[in-house]
């Protein structure tokens, strides 16, 4: 099962009450206002405020990024525009409770990717012809218009992107008559889509999917699952691309070769190392497995790194770093229920103490589809919860992760206004 495509969409009427959708995100503070209309105040304060409660909302499993104090998480939404985002400071609290519409243009949302190029946040989302993007600025203005990556029935997620302070790599699947390819196309941050595309990066004809993409200041990485080896036991290749969109690794990097399907890779750099986990099946049950790559496609790992390998099946890894340690974290699957799970991998490729550790509050019967990042001294873990499996629209929920692991605290991101029952 791959990760973008886990939820089956819905589409149709969804009535939500009175939902009063969120247009525009909240600004941190707001300069009083003299009241100056000659309008009766004691009037105006028995029209009962709008409040902002918890809704299920999402249509795909969250995105998030950190940039310049805040996080961003990312969503595709039941409501108009179809890709929404809430800001989160670094102490939880919300910037803009009842979220902001992304998606400004007048073309369908889905599911959305995200990456911080050190001034803005790059959002892309995949419909069903095409990859759509636009600028979000840290304080949630978003920045026009919607650009388009590519246009094609033929392009299938997920969608990954990274991003140097001057271009971003986004990285998809495109299908053909005979498998799929991993190809990618350079954004400038600017919002300038770049004409030339990154193809060649592993041909021929076999199933190529599910791409990731990390930058380590120099270089992209991509990582991917490949069917060379046998379209039910994929294995995880990577390759080297060049800013100027120069191919350094034709055919790619073997990075896990074994038994079973491996499967949902995400990557990360570390300061010394890119490493990538994945989640594994040469075991009874699935695991999640990972391995170090450094900057000139070495692997250090060649038979992997054995992060989880619990009872149930291990699916779906995000990972974000930080300070010689990575938070690894990923759905854990057992007992007819979803969990997040997480731990910390050291630099040197260790599983530190505690060991595995539970992120999800154990409210939902599925938690599940997690992804991470690290800023401010802590992490965010945002994933999807909802009572059934499958089951749509969904909540997300973020919880903060501090270095000790330790779990600060879970909230729920989306929310919608609505006003309140009248008094009896």
């Amino acid at each position: 099962m791959e990760r973008r495509n886990a939820f089956t969409k819905l589409r149709g009427v969804l009535v939500l009450g009175a939902l009063l959708t969120a247009c525009g995100p909240v600004p941190d503070t707001e300069a009083p206002v003299e009241d100056s209309t000659g309008q009766d105040v004691t009037a105006m304060s028995r029209t009962p405020a709008p409040q902002v409660d918890p809704m299920p909302l999402a249509t795909s499993e969250p995105a998030v990024a950190y940039g310049w104090g805040r996080f961003l998480v990312v969503w595709e939404d039941v409501r108009e525009g179809g890709v929404y985002g809430t800001l989160v400071r670094k102490n939880g609290t919300l910037v803009s409770p009842a979220g902001f519409r992304i998606n400004i243009g007048t073309g369908p949302g889905g599911t959305p990717s995200i990456a911080y190029d050190g001034d803005q946040f790059m959002v892309l989302w995949k419909t069903e012809d095409s990859i759509r993007g636009v600028r979000v600025k840290t304080d949630g203005t978003v920045v026009g218009p919607v650009f388009n990556v590519i246009t094609s029935g033929r392009v299938a997620g997920p969608v990954g992107i990274a991003c140097s302070s001057r271009i971003c790599l986004v990285t998809f699947t495109v299908n053909s008559d005979t498998g799929s390819e991993i190809n990618a196309r350079r954004v400038t941050t600017d919002g300038v889509v770049l004409p030339e595309l990154v193809h060649g990066i592993a041909p021929g004809a076999r199933l190529m999917v599910e791409a990731t993409v990390a930058w380590n200041g120099t270089d992209f990485f991509i990582a991917w699952s490949d069917s060379r080896g046998g379209e039910l036991t994929p294995d995880i290749y990577g390759a080297r691309v060049k800013p100027d969109g120069t191919l350094v690794d034709p055919g790619g990097l073997p990075i896990a070769v074994a038994p079973g399907a491996q499967r949902s890779p995400d990557v990360v750099w570390t300061g010394r190392r890119f490493l990538v986990v994945w989640s594994d099946g040469r075991g009874a049950d699935r695991d999640i497995y990972g391995a170090r790559v450094r900057s000139n496609g070495r692997l250090d790992d060649p038979q992997g790194i054995p992060i989880a390998t619990g009872t149930g099946d291990q699916l779906f890894p995000a990972v974000a770093h930080h300070n010689s340690k990575s938070l690894v974290v990923w759905q854990s699957d057992f007992d007819g229920l979803s969990r997040v799970r997480g731990v910390r991998v050291h630099e040197d490729g260790t599983v530190m103490a505690p060991g595995v550790f539970a992120i999800s509050s154990s409210d939902y019967e599925r938690e599940a589809l997690p992804d991470v990042a690290y800023g401010g001294g802590l992490f965010l873990t945002a994933y999807s919860g909802s009572s059934a499996a499958p089951s749509e629209p969904t909540y997300i929920l973020s919880a903060r992760v501090d270095h000790q692991a330790r779990v600060l605290d879970v909230d729920t991101l989306t929310r919608a206004s609505t006003l309140p029952s009248a008094a009896p």
